[in-house]
């Protein structure tokens, strides 16, 4: 009997260009149009520290145990042999020692289930009892990223000398999903939050009031860092009198924030034309 740890690697896949976020008026005029966010990498880094242990399966020779049933007939010659394997590298195995009483209950309740399961012309699926780290999990790459709004809200008032007012508030959000995705082992272990939405959101007030010769714009940005995850896990497996580690390597991605604010802009008509043409505010990177 052989089983074979089956381990997914969970890549986020970044799309540039992608998204949308809205203008809108909240008053009895209404503004909106369609716009895109922007995702570009500001630094990234790779690490040495990559190395994985191959998936296997290694048996674990075991006393006490009805090779044919998986009745466990000895539960102090079992323990003994679970715990002589696990010295063989108590590093590695130090949460399966510290554990062996509980691993030891869990293999017995199991083989139970599984011999009534057999009785009943049922199935028993495998019987993980024990679990932990052959190599814990480590950063293998990460990325500095800013998400951003590539259009602005704008008060225009460049070809006039009066100050304005703005009549209705306007509002420009920008979003991203943050949080881990990938093997929760790996979620558990380092405590990091289930993918979830951050927003931004870029605000030009009604009453604001904008100098003559003036544009004025603004728009929402997030920084954010991406992180990958890899380690190396092992299941402790006892079924039908056979008990053995299977390990493999597990991955998952963490994305988490930074920072996240808005960015301003203006441009005043030096020359005080009136047919001046207005400004049209950057599209690249903001400035933060």
């Amino acid at each position: 009997m052989k089983k074979i740890l089956i381990s997914s690697l969970m890549v986020s896949s970044l799309f540039l260009g992608s998204g949308v976020a809205s203008i809108s008026a909240q008053s009895g005029e209404f503004e909106t149009q369609q716009i895109r966010d922007l995702t570009v990498i500001e630094s990234s880094q790779i690490f040495d520290d990559t190395t994985l242990l191959s998936g296997k399966s290694t048996i674990i020779p075991v006393k006490g145990v009805d090779k044919e049933t998986g009745e466990i007939t000895n539960r102090g010659a079992y323990t003994q042999s679970l715990l002589k394997f696990f010295n063989s590298d108590p590093q590695k195995y130090a949460g399966s020692i510290i554990d062996i009483d509980a691993i030891v209950e869990s293999a017995t309740l199991a083989a139970s289930q599984s011999i009534a399961n057999k009785s009943n012309g049922e199935i028993s699926p495998s019987a993980i009892v024990g679990q932990g780290w052959s190599k814990a999990p480590v950063i293998t790459s990460s990325k500095d990223l800013i998400t951003y709004s590539t259009s602005w809200i704008t008060e225009d008032n460049y070809r006039s000398s009066v100050p304005i007012t703005a009549t209705y508030t306007k509002t420009l959000t920008t979003s991203v999903s943050l949080g881990f995705t990938g093997a929760n082992v790996i979620k558990d272990k380092m405590g990091f939050n289930a993918t979830f939405n951050e927003t931004q959101t870029s605000t030009i007030a009604q009453g604001a009031t904008v100098p003559g010769w003036t544009v004025w714009g603004t728009r929402p940005y997030i920084k954010w860092t991406e992180e990958n995850w890899t380690g190396t896990y092992y299941y402790i497996d006892s079924t039908g009198g056979i008990v053995q580690v299977i390990e493999g390597p597990v991955s998952g991605t963490n994305k988490k924030l930074r920072t996240k604010s808005n960015e301003y802009w203006s441009r005043e008509n030096t020359s005080k034309s009136t047919s001046a043409t207005t400004p049209a505010p950057p599209t690249g990177v903001p400035n933060a």
